[in-house]
């Protein structure tokens, strides 16, 4: 099973057609779409009722924080949804004598703004399908790209990556900061179980980083495939801020050398 983590802040224009785009792109693939809804004070709760009503949807999940409490926040309880959804539908299928699948059980990660083409879920699919353990959309594989972005957070993105390949490089990776990614369901599982339900700690964007790092020793097998990022698509002000996220690098950087992955008190967005 194919699921999919939509993290939403504010996001009621784009999630309409987002969703459109991401059932157009895996009608041939079983998948779950969870979104959650981090504290929105827009519509975004009452679009994705309204879009799984008026589309007979029942794959799509929903997940209501009362108050925002970050994107990392929001990934946790989107991973812990999961984890329970998909533990429940094997006690299901072993309940009623099915085989063992062929397909492995895989999680997708993107942002809910509709900057990420949902054409690269078949992609990643097929990535993990093929033996992967964690597969990166990137921007910096041949036929990525990105557009729209400001000269500063291109820098952020780029200079992202090179620090963590010099400190903490990862075989495979080149986009240490996008967090359009596949991952095999049983390395999450063993991160949450290493780390508790709160894998990530960070409470600004480097979170996306952070999670990597953690899941990244579990996989045997890890690649990208290229993303064309259209950041100019995006509705509304960013919600990143470059100096928070830039001190949760420095952080990520100095617990990961000491091993140190609760002793730092984490910058707020």
């Amino acid at each position: 099973m194919l699921y999919i983590v939509l993290p939403a802040y504010n996001e009621d224009e784009a999630l309409p057609d987002l969703l459109e785009d991401i059932e157009q792109n895996c009608a041939p693939i079983p998948h779950q779409i969870v979104v959650v809804n981090d504290g929105s004070t827009d519509r975004t709760l009452e679009v994705v009722q309204d879009y799984a009503r008026a589309h007979k949807n029942t794959n799509i999940h929903r997940v209501n924080h009362e108050q925002n409490q970050g994107l990392g926040a929001a990934l946790n309880s989107g991973f812990q949804y999961v984890l329970s959804l998909n533990e429940n539908q094997s006690n299901l299928e072993e309940n009623k004598g099915y085989q063992e699948q062929k397909v492995p059980d895989m999680l997708i990660t993107m942002d809910a703004d509709n900057t990420q083409p949902a054409n690269c879920i078949p992609l990643l699919y097929k990535e993990i399908c093929s033996g992967a353990d964690l597969v990166i959309a990137s921007r910096y594989v041949q036929g990525g790209e990105q557009h729209g972005l400001s000269l500063g957070r291109r820098i952020l993105s780029w200079g992202a990556g090179r620090v963590m390949h010099h400190f903490l490089p990862i075989p495979g990776v080149r986009d240490y900061s996008c967090g359009y990614r596949a991952y095999r369901l049983s390395i999450l599982a063993q991160g949450t179980r290493l780390y508790g339900p709160n894998i990530i700690k960070s409470q600004n964007f480097s979170g996306m980083v952070e999670l990597l790092l953690k899941v990244a020793p579990f996989a045997e097998h890890v690649t990208e495939v290229p993303l064309k990022l259209h950041y100019e698509l995006k509705k509304g002000a960013s919600k990143m801020r470059i100096g928070a996220t830039i001190w949760g690098y420095v952080q990520l950087i100095y617990q990961m050398r000491r091993k140190r992955w609760s002793t730092v008190e984490w910058v707020e967005e």
